[in-house]
């Protein structure tokens, strides 16, 4: 053999659970920042601050629109804003909210009215005027609280219902039905003369965590459970049925809806169901990795946050010893790969359309030519397409996939593949070089290391750096020696880049 081609960078993504030997040569075994998609291998664009610099660290994000502006509301702790894209307005009521970094939000909008819960205090509600509080929801209890709130249709369901002290950890409670642009006026399930009511899902022991709505059902979530809620109509109202798969929530918000189906974050995986069987995302390519690396103390802060325009799932989650979110695992819907971004102590996150006075005109571009990231003559901040915004306890409040820069810091990207035997376990084999075909800017530095070993057991000892500058450099002439090889793309400047494919320049030397 002499010159090798490892086709499609981005075919398979990073695969961290199998024995590297056995993996296709154009898995990756290893990557931090760096995503796959559409066939290459790419470094994760930057992060940018949005709106201006939150007061305080924001616990939960709500994108809200009312006519042509699109609004977009964080829940910290205490304290609750609405940002305009030119204006931040208070809009916390008369006493402050009692909540934790733990107590997570949960809510959305029904019919033009946004209704937000953290848990411990009572669930609150705004009809979008900016001169207006947000206020306790009328018709419910002040004696009362739930695990989590969210609409249905043109009810409110809440979860895991606490009554004047009395936790009721199975219970499904629902408004009567509010007509738009109003609230429910009862949660009275003795009326018979309204929609209101309650039920106990204790068909299992496992208690209720959170829900989302899925087509035409509502799908509610146990720890090791989930079951669909189907309007009936009079007098049953819903129909309650217990879905395929021993399989619940994680934690709140650790659920997204794609146009694949539902994406959650349980107890031990990562699955994705359309309502029926679920199916695992994670065995045999990043179970054993994503479960190793959650904090066993704060898991419950994790999330999972949906980037419409790339078409991924972020899974959010606090790595061991950190407090808030410090790594996403990315899986692609479209390409089913997974890739790997570091996050700067993240506590929650949100998709919608945004309106702001930031721009990227060639004036208002702060970064150089020759490492902008950014499209000649696109909107970075265009009102037309959702984006995900992602608030951490800087505080901050960051628009992905924009610019170059992390939190205003060049990141280290890696990619990284052992135990390449090119089809010859047995033969000792040695790399030359490496040609590598590369997107990027003209001037893009990259380093290029190759590595061995003699056993599949062994870890590789890799060789030096060698650097690569993209439009200059022809290739990276390199060196390792062994049965199973190693080749590792990193870079820490500025600049983007994609790999398609590259090609080895291997020596067969035989079997000692």
């Amino acid at each position: 053999m002499a010159r090798v081609t490892i086709p499609s960078a981005g075919q398979y993504g990073v695969v961290s659970d199998s024995a590297p030997q056995e993996l296709p040569p154009n898995a990756w075994t290893r990557a931090v920042n760096v995503r796959f998609r559409d066939g290459y291998a790419e470094r994760f664009k930057g992060a940018a601050n949005v709106f201006s610099a939150p007061t305080v660290a924001p616990y939960g994000l709500f994108p809200y629109a009312t006519g042509a502006t699109k609004l977009w509301v964080h829940a910290g702790a205490a304290q609750v804003f609405v940002d305009d894209g030119t204006t931040r307005t208070e809009l916390t009521p008369g006493s402050p909210y009692t909540g934790t970094a733990s107590d997570k939000w949960t809510g959305g909008t029904l019919g033009g009215v946004l209704v937000i819960n953290n848990s411990v205090d009572v669930p609150q509600f705004w009809g979008g005027n900016v001169a207006s509080d947000f206020a306790a929801l009328t018709a419910w209890d002040s004696a009362w609280r739930c695990a989590s709130i969210r609409p249905f249709k043109n009810y409110l369901v809440a979860l895991d219902v606490t009554k004047s002290g009395t936790r009721y950890p199975h219970m499904v409670k629902w408004s009567h039905g509010a007509d738009p642009g109003t609230i429910p006026a009862t949660w009275d399930e003795t009326d018979a003369t309204k929609d209101a009511g309650e039920v106990d899902l204790a068909e299992s022991s496992d208690l209720l965590v959170d829900q989302l709505a899925l087509g035409d059902m509502n799908v509610i979530y146990k720890e090791q459970s989930m079951y669909a809620m189907r309007y009936i109509g009079q007098p049953f109202i819903w129909q309650f049925q217990r879905l395929p798969g021993d399989v619940g929530a994680l934690a709140r918000n650790c659920v997204a809806n794609t146009p694949a189906g539902h994406v959650v974050l349980t107890a031990g995986d990562l699955v994705i169901h359309s309502g029926q069987g679920p199916k695992s995302l994670l065995t045999g390519r990043m179970r054993r990795w994503l479960f190793g690396q959650i904090d066993s103390t704060n898991f419950r802060r994790s999330f999972l946050a949906v980037n419409p325009p790339r078409n991924e799932v972020w899974v959010c989650f606090p790595q061991g010893g950190d407090s808030a979110c410090t790594l996403a695992l990315v899986w692609n819907w479209i390409d089913d790969s997974f890739g790997v971004r570091e996050l700067p102590n993240v506590t929650c996150g949100a998709a919608g359309q945004i309106t702001t006075t930031a721009s990227s005109t060639w004036a208002s571009d702060s970064e150089g030519w020759y490492v902008d990231g950014t499209s000649w003559n696109t909107d970075e901040y265009n009102a037309l397409e959702s984006r995900l915004i992602l608030g951490g306890t800087g505080p901050s409040l960051q628009l992905q996939d924009t610019g170059v820069l992390y939190s205003g810091v060049a990141p280290n990207a890696v990619l990284e593949r052992t135990g390449l035997t090119l089809d010859a376990p047995d033969m000792v084999k040695t790399i030359r070089s490496i040609v590598p075909r590369i997107d990027a800017a003209t001037g893009t530095v990259l380093s290029i290391q190759v590595g061995a070993s003699m056993d599949a057991e062994t870890l590789p000892i890799w060789g030096g750096a060698v650097p690569y500058t993209v439009g200059t450099t022809r290739k990276a002439d390199c060196f390792a020696s062994g049965r199973f090889l190693s080749v590792r793309f990193s870079s820490s400047s500025e600049q983007v880049w994609r790999l398609k494919s590259y090609d080895l320049d291997v020596v067969q030397r035989g079997g000692y």
